[in-house]
């Protein structure tokens, strides 16, 4: 698995950002009320969010799919207003994080049924397949990360969200269709990812704090 460019770096930015991780609150559903979907619409489209992931979040080609949201609600707000790549900031002036919070439930809500979530998987397994499929190679033993591929474990993205990138990647990575990669593998994979410790926070690497 190659390098991931901007569509995994917003995938991935909780995991590759540790600063984003130390500053982030715990994340809380949206309440996801009929009011609250219906006026995250409002504000998906009136803060241009359309415009470039499409009215339904589906994404277009000039920016990813979003529905489901990739992120959790928190990390999802704190990318929009220090975002990566082409993407403007969010101020709070655009949208507060409740207009946010309800923009995610709209995102939630139209989003189309989720693939592969309903398989269960096997860490064990995951981690012989990681070494087996070459993802070591790009993305390092433990996904801790490489020179050609960045930091995928633990992931803090969806399943679902891995299952679409690793089928229809952006960048250097090659796609990896069904037939070379059963969702099944992709699973287990992700189960091992899952099951890694997180990467230190900024503020514990003396280094960072001199």
């Amino acid at each position: 698995m190659r390098n991931l460019t901007v569509v995994a770096i917003f995938l991935a930015l909780v995991v590759a950002c540790p600063r984003v991780q130390a500053q982030t609150p715990a994340a809380k559903s949206p309440d996801a009320s009929a009011s609250s979907i219906a006026n995250g619409k409002r504000v998906f489209a009136g803060a241009g969010c359309s415009a470039c992931h499409g009215a339904q979040g589906q994404g277009s080609t000039l920016a990813p799919q979003i529905a489901p949201p990739p992120l959790e609600i928190s990390a999802m707000i704190a990318y929009v207003r220090q975002p990566t790549g082409k993407m403007p900031p969010v101020p709070v002036a655009t949208a507060s994080e409740r207009q946010l919070a309800d923009v995610y439930a709209f995102l939630q809500s139209v989003a189309p049924a989720p693939t592969g979530e309903a398989l269960k998987g096997n860490a064990d397994n995951g981690k012989k397949l990681f070494a087996a499929y070459g993802c070591y190679e790009c993305h390092g033993r433990q996904g801790a990360g490489a020179s050609t591929g960045p930091r995928i474990g633990p992931p803090a993205i969806t399943l679902a969200a891995v299952l679409r990138y690793v089928r229809a990647p952006s960048g250097q990575m090659p796609p990896y269709t069904a037939k070379v990669v059963s969702d099944q593998d992709l699973t287990d994979i992700y189960t091992y990812l899952k099951s890694l410790p997180p990467p230190p926070a900024a503020s514990s690497i003396p280094l960072l704090n001199q």
